[in-house]
């Protein structure tokens, strides 16, 4: 077995227009496109002497599915990706995409996955079209095909207009793309991304987030870890909590969210009886928490049924009160998160 990076990569520019020059078109066993497929993490643990990095996750997630991987510093995210992308060898575990077992078979692991780590190089004198080709070299794309691809990457990350400038002038948020753009040369089904919005001004982050909902819709499964847990929860489907190497929480956003807390918020606005509003609900069952915020304003914890909550609607209205406006507050990712790693199991 070999884990190791796909191929080696050269130290230079030079060295990289010598490589181009003379050709690497056999440096890995050339790809296909490659269709979605199923990701499964079954009991995958590190260990560095004494010292644990990852324990026991295992998860499965499946096509199409954007994963936030998320934890404080040290937590063992970035050893968990690169165990996924068959970088480093786990301890114990397996590691299977489709049919391939990453464990058994890294190399193969390596066609079906796109890396992008936290710190990567660009050479600097290359032009984003030449730095791709590169790439789509190593990867043992068809000389038939490889412009092809190389020009529909480069437009599929929105830099059709940057296609032949130096990467030297590229901006933080421009070279990440050009990082993304290489990890999908090789057209995988699966994206591990460390970290893809560090750096990034509000702008770019936004442009990076439409960037990868897009590259979901278009059927590559993508994992991402990231410190930025609001903009994580705006475009991922299912979320996982490292904690000291173990996988402290892991399901569907919204499983997530709703598991953060066993009681509802609402929210409700009135016309100006905000006090004789609250004197209504403070008399019903399920209610707790319940503020008053201004002569218009108040909100309140809510455990009961759905038949009760339209009881209670209806008694506002009956009561005289003009409401203007009455609607739950959807829980965060963060509260579920702060529950976590407080020790709240989830």
């Amino acid at each position: 077995m070999l884990f190791s990076s796909a191929f080696q990569i050269p130290p230079n520019t030079a060295a990289v227009r010598t490589a181009m020059g003379r050709s690497v078109e056999n440096a890995m066993s050339p790809v296909h496109q490659t269709t979605a497929m199923k990701i499964e993490i079954d009991g995958l643990r590190k260990e560095y002497g004494r010292l644990v990095a990852v324990d026991d996750v295992r998860f499965e997630l499946p096509p199409g599915a954007i994963l936030a991987l998320v934890g404080p510093n040290g937590a063992g995210k970035t050893t968990l990706l690169k165990m996924i992308a068959a970088l480093i060898a786990p301890t114990a575990g397996t590691v299977r995409i489709g049919s391939i077992d990453g464990v058994e078979n890294p190399k193969a692991l390596h066609q079906v996955i796109g890396f992008l780590p936290d710190f990567f190089g660009l050479y600097d004198d290359l032009t984003v079209t030449e730095y791709l080709e590169y790439f789509a070299r190593a990867y043992g794309l068809a000389r038939a095909t490889r412009d092809e691809r190389v020009r529909a990457v480069i437009e599929s990350v929105g830099l059709s207009a940057k296609a032949n400038e130096s990467l030297a002038h590229l901006s933080r948020g421009m070279r990440q793309r050009v990082g993304i753009a290489r990890s999908l040369i090789h057209d995988p089904p699966l994206l591990l991304l460390d970290e893809p919005a560090s750096g990034l001004d509000p702008e770019a982050r936004g442009d990076m987030q439409a960037l990868l909902v897009d590259l979901a819709k278009r059927g590559k499964t993508l994992i991402v870890s990231s410190h930025i847990l609001t903009e994580l929860e705006e475009y991922s489907t299912h979320v996982a909590m490292l904690s000291q190497g173990h996988l402290k929480a892991f399901g569907s956003i919204q499983g997530i969210r709703a598991s953060a807390s066993a009681q509802r918020t609402f929210r409700a606005r009135v016309l100006n009886n905000a006090a004789d509003a609250g004197a209504l609900l403070h008399a019903q069952a399920g209610i707790s928490n319940l503020l008053i915020e201004g002569d218009q304003r108040l909100s309140f914890s809510f455990d009961g049924s759905e038949t009760q909550l339209a009881d209670i609607v209806r008694r506002l209205v009956d009561g005289g009160i003009a409401l203007t406006s009455f609607h739950e507050e959807e829980a965060k990712m963060q509260d579920a998160y702060m529950s976590v790693m407080k020790g709240t199991s989830l």
